[in-house]
């Protein structure tokens, strides 16, 4: 069995597209910090910051690639959902094994975390949900708690960030 491996052909550190881009990309990166203010004005004081992280994952690869696969609407609110749920039922299962979660070891913790992820891929994968930032989501949900507050957050982060890559469609495109 022969591998081959593809290497580039040329380095180059600054992006040979970025001059005839530098507008667009100053301008969709002020569009993104902008969305992100906003959720974090009015949503941020009710969840944690791997939550927050796992939404600003969103927001950079939506106003980095609004028209890419992982941007679609479907994906961005299907993958949050996915974790949303995942993270839930999680917490209530380790809840059952461990009453007591004062009492749990770190370990048994990160196992959790790590159990969520592999069934958050394999439902978004199922579900044709594939939202790689839902990931640090699930791991905020997971480590920080499953609340109504963080619930909704994230749902309610993912819907804005939709509703803006519709409304702004026109406006920017693909970076990449």
């Amino acid at each position: 069995m022969k591998i081959r491996l593809k290497f580039d052909r040329e380095f180059h550190l600054v992006d040979p597209g970025f001059k005839s881009k530098r507008k667009r990309y100053f301008l969709q990166s002020f569009f993104a910090s902008v969305a992100l203010f906003f959720i974090l004005l009015f949503e941020g004081s009710i969840t944690d910051g791997a939550i927050i992280a796992g939404i600003a994952g969103s927001a950079a690869l939506i106003f980095f690639a609004p028209h890419s696969y992982a941007s679609e609407t479907r994906r961005v609110m299907g993958g949050h959902s996915i974790a949303i749920l995942i993270s839930a039922l999680t917490s209530f299962v380790f809840g059952l094994i461990f009453p007591d979660t004062q009492e749990v070891s770190l370990v048994f913790l990160y196992l959790y975390s790590s159990i969520s992820l592999g069934l958050l891929i394999v439902f978004m994968g199922i579900l044709n949900c594939e939202h790689a930032p839902a990931a640090g989501c699930l791991l905020g949900l997971t480590l920080g708690g499953v609340t109504f507050g963080n619930a909704s957050f994230v749902f309610l982060a993912a819907l804005t960030l939709s509703i803006i890559r519709i409304l702004m469609s026109r406006w920017i495109d693909n970076l990449i």
